[in-house]
C-alpha cells in the first residue's frame, strides 16, 4: 500500500464510529456451547485462556481456538462455540457468567460486536471471508495485537470501575488491528483498498477523496483513469462492490457523519463541504444512505 494512500484511509477510519460492545465475559467449564444464528453485526470472540472450538454450517471439522486467538466474523455468520470438539446436547446457560480465572479449569471467553453501518461494511469488509481465525503468533502485526489482548484479558478479570466501558474502547482498537492484520496479508480483501491499489482506478479515487466537495461525475473519474465511462464503471464496480456515484455519495455521508458528531457544525456548511448545493438534497441523500435524518446524527 502506498504511503500516499494511508493518510486518506486513516482519515476515513478516524471518522468511523465503530460502536464496539462487549456482550459476554466469563469462565466456561465442562461441556458447554453457545450459538449465534447470525445477524447484522461484526462479531469477535477472544479466548483469554484455555481453548474452544468453532462449529460452522457446511464445515465438516470445527476450528480449534487457543488462548490469545481471535475468532472474527465480519458479517456475523451463523456459528457455534463449544468447549469440546463435538457439540454437547444441552446449551450452556451463560446468562450469569462466572468471573474469569486463569487458574481455574475451562475457558475464559470475551465476546463482542461492532454495529458498523452496512455501507461501511461494504466498503471495508465486503470481500472478507465469513470467518477468520487470527493467531497473533503468526500475524504480521502480532506483537502489537498480543499486547492489546493481554491488556483486555487483564482488564476483563478486574472488578473495578468502568471495566465494561474500557473493554468497549479496547475492542475498537482490536477491530482496527484485525483490519490491519487482514490487509497486510491481502490488501484486496478490502474493496476500498483494492481500488486504491489498482493502477487504473487509484488516481480517480484519490482525486475524489482529496476534493470531495467538487462536482464529480462518472465521466470525470473515468477521464482521470484514462478509460471510457463504461470500462471505468465496470472495473470500479467489480473492485469496490458499488457503482462510482454510489461510492461518492457513501464517502460524502461518512464525512458528514463525522462532522455532525462534533455537534457544532452548521447543516448548510456540512452540505457544502460534502458537495451538495442545497440542504434539502443533502438531507435526502443522508437519510437514504445512513438511514436516519442528519439531525439525529448530531453529537
Amino acid at each position: 500500500m502506498s504511503t500516499q494512500t494511508l493518510p486518506n484511509i486513516d482519515e476515513f477510519l478516524r471518522r468511523l464510529h465503530l460502536g464496539s460492545e462487549v456482550y459476554y465475559v466469563g469462565q466456561l467449564c465442562n461441556a458447554w456451547h453457545m450459538s449465534s444464528p447470525g445477524g447484522d453485526a461484526t462479531t469477535f470472540h477472544l479466548v483469554c485462556h484455555g481453548e474452544a472450538w468453532i462449529h460452522m454450517p457446511g464445515h465438516e471439522q470445527p476450528a480449534r481456538v487457543s488462548a490469545g486467538d481471535i475468532a472474527f466474523f465480519p458479517n456475523d455468520a451463523a456459528h457455534t462455540f463449544s468447549g469440546l470438539p463435538s457439540l454437547p446436547d444441552q446449551p450452556f446457560d451463560y446468562s450469569n457468567p462466572m468471573p474469569l480465572d486463569s487458574n481455574a479449569p475451562g475457558t475464559g471467553l470475551l465476546c463482542g460486536h461492532l454495529k458498523l453501518p452496512l455501507h461501511i461494511r461494504r466498503l471495508l469488509l465486503a470481500s472478507f471471508p465469513d470467518f477468520m481465525l487470527i493467531r497473533p503468533s503468526t500475524s504480521p502485526v502480532g506483537q502489537q495485537m498480543r499486547h492489546l489482548i493481554e491488556l483486555m484479558t487483564e482488564e476483563a478479570a478486574q472488578n473495578d470501575l468502568a471495566v465494561t466501558a474500557i473493554l468497549d474502547r479496547l475492542s475498537d482498537a482490536l477491530f482496527l488491528y484485525v483490519l490491519r492484520h487482514a490487509l497486510h496479508i491481502e490488501p484486496k480483501m478490502s474493496p476500498l483498498l483494492a481500488a486504491l491499489s489498482d493502477e487504473h482506478l487509484r488516481l480517480a479515487v484519490l482525486s475524489f477523496i482529496e476534493k470531495p466537495a467538487e462536482p464529480w461525475t462518472v465521466e470525470r473519474m473515468a477521464g482521470l483513469a484514462f478509460q471510457s465511462r463504461s470500462a471505468f464503471s465496470e472495473r470500479f464496480t467489480q473492485l469496490i462492490k458499488m457503482a462510482p456515484m454510489e461510492f461518492v455519495a457513501t464517502w460524502r455521508m461518512q464525512m458528514a457523519t463525522g462532522m455532525l458528531a462534533q455537534g457544532k457544525a452548521n447543516m448548510l456548511d456540512v452540505a457544502a463541504r460534502c458537495g451538495y448545493e442545497s440542504e434539502a438534497a443533502f438531507r435526502k441523500a443522508f437519510k437514504r444512505i445512513i438511514g436516519v435524518p442528519p439531525g439525529k446524527a448530531r453529537g
